[in-house]
């Protein structure tokens, strides 16, 4: 989630970047742009709060909590301990993989199977 409201992000100052004009429109006003300014960082702010809300899905699992999953556990369960993954593959497993090289791997019932915890 974190990436996509960076993502969003870059695409409004991008946007707001780029001036624009409609066909058929000769002149800009300059207070026509300085609204659509205005908004766009009102929807930056909007989106920034958003991400202060989730801080887990920024900050990597400590090596505690590495230690805290078991067999069986459930997806949302690990998610909540772990934080989101960076990376989902699926072909039989489900493989979990964070940005500290660690890993959560799920058997097809979607529940815990096994882990690598990140390395020292």
């Amino acid at each position: 989630m974190t990436a996509i409201l960076r993502a969003a992000l870059v695409a409004a100052f991008t946007a707001a970047a780029i001036p624009t004009v409609a066909a058929g429109q000769k002149d800009v006003s300059t207070d026509s742009l300085l609204r659509r300014i205005a908004a766009l960082e009102r929807r930056v702010g909007e989106l920034e709060a958003l991400v202060r809300v989730e801080p887990s899905l920024a900050v990597p699992a400590s090596l505690a909590n590495w230690r805290r999953p078991r067999r069986g556990m459930k997806m949302n369960v690990v998610r909540e301990l772990l934080g989101e993954p960076v990376t989902v593959e699926t072909i039989v497993f489900t493989y979990w993989y964070y940005a500290d090289g660690a890993k959560v791997v799920f058997g097809t019932d979607e529940k815990v199977q096994g882990w690598t915890e990140p390395p020292r």
